[in-house]
């Protein structure tokens, strides 16, 4: 089944936007990013992965919003996107920085199929998927205190999520919160859990273009180490937020 690609001028203007939030994507990898989208496509006739397909809609909601993060990550940076859906902002991240090793970690057994068929198709050796809670990943040693990123979309109100992804990185290393316009209601709500988990509070970026209008990037970093009982067992964390 073949479905219609963004034309040529869309590409275009999203290489430009990319660009302009420092964000080069290499000339190599704009097939591949095609081929994503393709791929994506045709997986959610079968599977329910995204309501955001429209071509205009994937290339500023998906594509470039999950770009946003690259400035705030090292090079050669350890990542774990947890929730990735059907796979952003990680496939995006490892599509445009091939320095990076990321782990997409994704429960539902489908999205993460799909995650790992795509890398696959794509040829992306940078990638992992894992299929489990964040809960059940950030009490396996293996992963704990093991990122230089984590970051999450769309996933749980920031409380939930400080509970979930501070676990997983290091000292001094960050989390990065993809939210929107009610970022700051939810960072309000979140100075017991920045306490308790050990966390501060760097910035919240917002962005020039007129598409990135509604996202907000809140960016955090962990001063120690934290606690033996966070994160607690799975559903507390958003049950009942700390």
């Amino acid at each position: 089944m073949s479905f219609a690609q963004p034309d040529s001028a869309q590409w275009d203007a999203w290489l430009a936007d990319c660009q302009s939030i420092e964000v080069p994507v290499p000339a190599d990898r704009l097939a591949l990013f095609q081929q994503f989208y393709t791929l994506l496509l045709t997986a959610n006739q079968s599977v329910n992965l995204t309501r955001i397909t429209a071509p205009q809609d994937f290339l500023d909601r998906n594509l470039l919003d999950s770009l946003t993060l690259s400035p705030l990550i090292p090079e050669g940076a350890c990542v774990a996107d947890i929730g990735s859906g059907a796979g952003f902002p990680a496939i995006p991240l490892a599509l445009a920085r091939p320095d990076l090793s990321v782990v997409a970690v994704e429960s539902v057994g489908k999205k993460a199929n799909f995650i790992q068929e795509a890398a696959h198709a794509l040829g992306l050796k940078n990638i992992t998927v894992l299929s489990l809670r964040s809960e059940e990943m950030a009490r396996d040693g293996r992963y704990r205190a093991q990122f230089d990123v984590v970051t999450a979309r769309a996933v749980a109100t920031l409380p939930t999520l400080l509970e979930l992804c501070m676990p997983l990185v290091k000292v001094k290393g960050r989390f990065l919160a993809m939210k929107g316009l009610n970022a700051e209601v939810e960072l309000a709500a979140s100075q017991k859990a920045l306490k308790v988990l050990a966390t501060r509070y760097s910035e919240t970026r917002t962005f020039g273009l007129e598409k990135l209008q509604g996202s907000r990037l809140l960016v955090f970093e962990k001063t120690a180490h934290t606690q033996d009982a966070y994160p607690r067992n799975s559903g507390l964390p958003s049950k009942k937020p700390i």
